[in-house]
């Protein structure tokens, strides 16, 4: 089935234009056969009515305002996805897993520890060049946010959703972060995986060393970035600071330890997320030296400008409302 997309939708307004020009066209005739009446006679009337066609006049008009409709709809630009294309696309697979616990709200990192972490994905989402890219949002449990794609606009829309809200439960599991990342990935293939994994690494649940051999398994390689600083800040909570239930104030810290034991055991490297977001082309480094791998070629709808067909049609009917004549027993006027 045909699609239909426009390149300039704003012209469409344009189509405003045609109720006055309707208007006009009434009216001004109206004047004319006024003004024909304050200063000629009937017979002078009958006489040159003998030689004017209502009909070809009407058929004038007519022509004059389906040629402006052609015209604006070639302003329009109408894009008709007929046409298909194949598109071969060579890189790696690459999960981001993305911290959402209340931890994440922490302000030693400015805005805020969440904030930074989606704008430093935000960046490396929109530096990719032909990998797919998958979103994992986790607390003590975990979940697929945006499964592997290459759409990196739909990726950016699903990343700017996330926040700690989206999962009731507290506490941070990065081993369900692990678990839920690599269940995004092809098991038939040893390679070409990578998991980013973005915590401050206060994990409160067991069995990480056991998720990231299963990982490790599945031919994955794990990274982590560590956010937030390592000497300890509270937590924002409703206009103060998040409470234990013995109601003492819960200080939230950079955790390294976790998180350079995770990367090690992933076989891939740590990094602490910084101002200047060097880790960044670290990262990219790192992921420029693993061996490429052609994706499953797609086939998507490209798009085609329509707007010469509205164009041609619109100029022949203005060129034939201009040769038709208004007089009795022509056709053309040359």
């Amino acid at each position: 089935m045909d699609m239909i997309k426009y390149g300039n939708p704003e012209y469409f307004q344009m189509f405003w234009l045609i109720i006055p020009l309707i208007i006009l066209f009434i009216v001004s005739k109206r004047r004319y056969r006024q003004k024909l009446t304050s200063f000629m006679s009937k017979k002078m009337q009958t006489r040159l009515a003998s030689s004017y066609s209502p009909g070809k006049a009407l058929l004038k008009r007519i022509l004059q305002t389906v040629s402006l409709v052609f015209l604006i709809l070639a302003m329009v630009n109408p894009k008709i996805g007929t046409r298909l294309v194949e598109v071969k696309r060579e890189g790696i697979d690459i999960v981001v897993a993305v911290d959402l616990s209340k931890s994440m709200l922490a302000e030693d990192i400015t805005p805020n520890r969440l904030k930074k972490t989606k704008h430093v994905v935000r960046n490396f989402i929109r530096n990719l060049k032909g990998d797919r890219i998958g979103l994992v949002g986790f607390t003590s449990q975990a979940f697929t946010q945006c499964p592997l794609t290459t759409d990196y606009s739909a990726a950016l829309m699903f990343l700017d959703i996330m926040d700690t809200s989206l999962l009731p439960q507290g506490g941070t599991s990065l081993a369900e972060a692990i678990r839920t990342a690599s269940n995004g990935f092809n098991d038939e293939e040893k390679k070409h995986k990578l998991i980013i994994l973005i915590s401050d690494g206060e994990d409160h649940e067991e069995s990480i060393s056991e998720a990231v051999k299963e990982a490790v398994d599945k031919g994955i390689t794990i990274y982590t970035v560590g956010i937030g600083s390592i000497d300890g800040v509270p937590i924002p909570d409703k206009g103060g600071f998040l409470k234990d239930d013995e109601g003492n104030t819960v200080i939230t810290r950079l955790n390294e330890m976790d998180l350079r034991k995770v990367a090690k055991e992933g076989n891939g490297n740590f990094y602490i997320s910084t101002p200047t977001e060097g880790e960044l082309s670290e990262i990219f480094k790192d992921i420029s030296r693993i061996e490429k791998k052609e994706f499953n070629s797609k086939i998507f709808e490209d798009f085609e400008d329509r707007f010469q067909i509205f164009l041609f049609v619109g100029l022949f009917l203005l060129l034939l409302e201009i040769l038709i004549s208004e007089k009795k027993k022509e056709i053309f006027e040359y």
